[in-house]
Order: structure tokens, then sequence, then C-alpha cells
């Protein structure tokens, strides 16, 4: 939680200080209280960029963490029995891509479709495979 906070601080900054400020002080208090962020600019080529006004909450926020670090956790573990042999084949891992997925599912409902590439674990996983 600690770094998820301490990326936000470096990565954006809050339009408003005083719920942002009260939501980082307490983790005990994570609500579904919405705050605004305004993140870095988008650069676009050739085509519109996005608004840099976010709007969240600290639960959803959370949510995310958790999910990118479930995956990274079986991506280890999928690393480590590929090591050992017990996957055959190619073993293409995602680790290092969980935020891409974590966003991806943010922005999706689960009536919508994904067409994966070579390094579907995660996509499995966050679409609700087996835990």
């Amino acid at each position: 939680m600690a770094l998820l906070v301490a990326s936000l601080r470096s990565l954006t900054r809050p339009s408003n200080n005083s719920s942002i400020s009260n939501a980082v002080r307490s983790f005990t208090a994570i609500t579904d209280e919405k705050f605004t962020l305004e993140v870095i600019p988008f650069k676009a080529h050739r085509i519109e960029a996005p608004s840099n006004v976010v709007t969240t909450s600290m639960k959803e926020l959370l949510d995310l963490y958790h999910l990118m670090y479930r995956v990274r956790r079986m991506e280890i573990a999928a690393d480590m029995m590929y090591k050992a042999k017990f996957i055959r084949g190619f073993c293409h891992l995602y680790d290092g891509q969980e935020a891409v997925m974590a966003g991806m599912e943010a922005s999706l409902t689960m009536k919508d479709s994904i067409i994966t590439s070579y390094r579907d674990h995660c996509q499995y996983l966050t679409r609700g495979g087996a835990r």
C-alpha cells in the first residue's frame, strides 16, 4: 500500500488536496469516497489525447493494487514451475506488465470479450479463472 501511495504522489498532482491527504494519512479509512487527480498529460500521435483528470477512490486503487499483486505472484509461481520443468514448452511470462491487465480490467465489464496473445495467463486469472 505504501508503494501505491508513493507512486501516486510521484506520478500525479492532486487537484483536491484535502480529500487526498485525508485518504493517504489513514489507511484504515479506505472508503468509496471519490476524489479527483490530475495526472501527467498524455502524449498522442495523430489522435486527440484523453483527459488527464481522473476520478477514483482509495478502495478502487487498492483493488487494482491487489489484482496486480495476485497476477505477479501467479507469474512468479509459473516461472518457478517452468524452471523446475513442471511446465513444458515455452512459458512467456507477464511479469512487469501487471498494470496493463489491471487497467484493462478497470475499464472492461465481464461481458466484454478479449482476444489474447501468447501471454494470456493473467487474462485468465483476471477474468475470473481459478484463484
